[in-house]
């Protein structure tokens, strides 16, 4: 979906796949479920919070596990999060796809 100078007051807000320009978002709940991501330009967010579900909750999990796993973990995690304010993150999408091997091996 699209919105162009929408207003979302006081709702759930799904954003997977959808496209947010000019938005404004007041006391929403903002749900990303960790597929296809949202993309948002020119909006503004007032006492509004994502609420993390399905693969997208598994990553903050993964996260505070990591934060917590002992010496160096925390530090990755925040060297992680300074790369996504530098707009410098590593990784890539990709799509899985069952190999064609009559025991589903990659040989």
């Amino acid at each position: 979906m699209n919105y162009q100078g929408d207003v979302f007051k006081n709702e759930r807000v799904e954003l997977s796949g959808s496209h947010f320009h000019g938005c404004r978002f007041d006391n929403c709940e903002l749900v990303y479920r960790g597929d296809r991501s949202p993309t948002f330009e020119d909006n503004e967010f007032y006492n509004s919070v994502f609420v993390f579900t399905d693969a997208a909750v598994r990553t903050m999990y993964f996260l505070s596990n990591m934060c917590h796993a002992g010496e160096g973990g925390e530090e990755v995690v925040e060297k992680t999060f300074e790369d996504i304010r530098m707009r410098n993150f590593h990784g890539h999408e990709v799509a899985t796809e069952i190999p064609h091997t009559a025991d589903h091996s990659l040989r």
